[in-house]
């Protein structure tokens, strides 16, 4: 294993055991699910790459009564994700999937791909593993969203990027005050709406529906600019995106 990968699964481990990180993940899995219109047909087969403890898979399963397959690098989340009913295979993203050609209906990815090295591979491997016409549905932070535009101008870092794997909030310091959870996300890329889109289609996935979403943690004078901005997807906070192999 690599040292930058040690490094991550040490980040993602310690969340894994945050409660307080656990019920945002719940309800960063439901808005996903309402952002991106999923409604998997009867009987279909859904994989989640990066499934974490599995707390996207877990509604999925129980809400549409569908086999959920996940992977993942960290052996807490494995076992966590295997509890909550998700068929998990041990592996790394950044290389070659554990699964055959053409295994999969649906891939879903929620705030994953921002965490990865290889996101070429990333796309490959999603192309590779669903069956024909088969959808991806992808959500990410935008690195263009309407206030990292503003404090851009500032000479600030960009939110959602990060310089320190032990404190998000440096080239940030006004934040400090905003918030006691200091800790890395382990964000690695941070794409721009064009720059998710020129990727897909790049490796042959055709987007068919493009949304913007809020985030929940912006302070209270901001979400009423939060919710106006997430009806333009290039400016919104988040990013989601539905596309079809082709």
């Amino acid at each position: 294993m690599t040292n930058k990968n040690q490094t991550n699964l040490d980040i993602y481990d310690k969340h894994y055991n945050d409660p307080i990180i656990v019920k945002q993940k719940s309800k960063q899995a439901e808005y996903f699910l309402y952002k991106t219109q999923f409604n998997p047909k009867k009987n279909s087969k859904v994989f989640e790459p990066g499934c974490g403890i599995g707390v996207l898979g877990s509604f999925i399963k129980n809400k549409f009564k569908v086999d959920v397959f996940g992977m993942e690098l960290s052996n807490v989340a494995i076992s966590k994700a295997r509890q909550n009913g998700i068929l998990v295979k041990r592996g790394d993203l950044n290389e070659k999937w554990p699964y055959k050609s053409k295994s999969f209906d649906y891939i879903v990815s929620s705030q994953v791909i921002e965490h990865i090295f290889d996101t070429d591979n990333f796309i490959r491997e999603s192309k590779r593993v669903l069956k024909n016409d088969g959808l991806l549905y992808l959500s990410t932070p935008n690195m263009a969203a309407w206030f990292n535009r503003i404090i851009f101008m500032f000479g600030y870092q960009p939110f959602f990027t990060e310089v320190s794997n032990e404190d998000k909030t440096l080239g940030l310091k006004f934040t400090q005050n905003l918030t006691k959870n200091r800790a890395s996300l382990g964000h690695i890329r941070v794409f721009t709406l064009k720059a998710l889109i020129d990727l897909l289609e790049y490796y042959g996935f055709n987007p068919v529906l493009v949304r913007g979403g809020e985030v929940e943690y912006l302070p209270k004078y901001m979400k009423l600019f939060d919710k106006l901005f997430s009806n333009f997807p290039s400016l919104s906070s988040d990013l989601f995106v539905v596309a079809q192999k082709s």
